[in-house]
């Protein structure tokens, strides 16, 4: 009798049915890191098991390891059952390159936890423009594109190859034929087999980071290319003037509409200095602290005391 009064104190304890004393549960998802984009939607998973009629959520963020400031206004969710509050930010918030915390403080009025804290590296520095381009024709229907990525301290992931039969075209999805995976300070090439072995072709080329980041435009001296990109749109859609020596070179990117003139940025589009950087007024917001004291580690500590108690009165 005394070893099954133990046993279903133990079962009771391990099973949550004594330590399950506050029923609400939040989860936050890290939004894609790195990344370039300042629109960001923060996803929290609310699970209620009361079914209260109100359940609130504020999300917050910093940067840096600043102090937290709250994301927008505090957002209710319907109860019951798994519930998701979208919080979202914008420009105000995110602007400068660095890293930024989010988390989110929910409620149901008579319970209450904090999240996990979530971090996104923005940068919209981008990659270094590839040098040394060349393009060869070692058989009547092939064409071999060269190149040297930047020394850019290893931004570069990727270079992406553009391909067209006129001299005008646009790099974007549609001119896209390849992408070479290769790092910073590299030498790297790339083989076309051409559809028509009697057409000319003409090509550009463009490293990209790991946050979608695209660096200036090089190609065949003859091309007008433009830079579009779904990852990051640009401002004026400005034209590279054909440079000389078989390159588009990186020297006229400066008269590309949008461009910011500064190796390594994203042309086209505005540089961070060019975004508004005036942040709302701050509302603090105590920095989330660990749950020593939650009403599991509660119920768990009373519980075992309950058994303590018990057993020194059974074997007594």
């Amino acid at each position: 009798m005394r070893k099954t009064i133990v046993m279903i104190l133990g079962m009771l304890i391990f099973t949550g049915t004594v330590y399950a004393a506050n029923p609400l549960y939040a989860q936050i998802e890290a939004p894609k890191s790195p990344t370039n984009q300042t629109d960001m939607t923060i996803n929290v998973v609310v699970l209620d098991q009361n079914q209260v009629p109100s359940i609130t959520v504020q999300c917050f963020w910093r940067k840096g390891g600043g102090g937290w400031n709250a994301l927008g206004n505090s957002i209710n969710v319907i109860p019951g059952g798994n519930n998701t509050a979208n919080c979202q930010t914008g420009s105000n918030e995110v602007h400068d390159d660095g890293t930024y915390d989010f988390y989110a403080s929910v409620t149901d009025g008579t319970n209450g936890m904090d999240t996990q804290i979530v971090s996104v590296n923005f940068t919209r520095s981008g990659p270094g423009t590839p040098t040394n381009y060349s393009k060869d024709k070692p058989t009547s229907c092939t064409y071999k594109i060269s190149f040297h990525t930047a020394d850019d301290s290893g931004k570069t992931v990727k270079v992406e190859v553009y391909r067209s039969t006129n001299t005008s075209f646009s790099a974007d999805g549609s001119t896209k034929i390849g992408t070479v995976s290769i790092g910073s300070n590299l030498d790297g090439n790339y083989t076309d087999n051409v559809p028509d072995c009697n057409t000319t072709y003409y090509y550009a080329i463009r490293a990209f980071d790991s946050a979608g980041n695209g660096s200036g435009l090089v190609g065949d001296s003859e091309t007008h290319t433009i830079i579009t990109t779904t990852t990051a749109p640009p401002a004026g859609g400005g034209a590279i003037p054909a440079g000389t020596g078989g390159n588009v070179l990186g020297a006229a990117q400066g008269e590309l509409e949008g461009a910011t003139g500064a190796t390594g940025a994203v042309l086209g589009e505005a540089s961070p200095s060019a975004i508004p950087t005036a942040s709302p007024t701050a509302t603090p917001t105590p920095t989330p602290k660990p749950t020593l004291f939650t009403g599991r580690n509660v119920g768990i500590g009373g519980g075992l005391l309950i058994v303590l108690i018990l057993l020194i009165f059974l074997f007594k």
